[in-house]
């Protein structure tokens, strides 16, 4: 199985994140509770997304907050 670069999930989830954010200030402004729940939903689906898939491609392990071109745990390089 072919695995995603970290780079390209980490825009991933900051692009589902602004969404989120986006619609459910949009809906609390508007008085719009569906888009309130669709932005909260997003959030939560950003979240899930980074916790899933923001891992190393060549030992596995969760990257927390490392945004290097080289894994804190095994030292490869993530980049393919």
């Amino acid at each position: 199985m072919k695995h995603t670069s970290p780079k390209k999930i980490r825009r991933i989830v900051r692009a589902l994140f602004g969404l989120g954010v986006l619609l459910s200030i949009g809906g609390a402004l508007a008085s719009a509770p569906p888009a309130e729940v669709a932005g909260i939903a997003v959030l939560l689906g950003s979240l899930a997304v980074h916790f899933s898939l923001y891992r190393c491609p060549c030992c596995g392990k969760f990257l927390d907050r490392s945004s290097g071109d080289f894994c804190p745990y095994c030292g490869k390089n993530m980049n393919p």
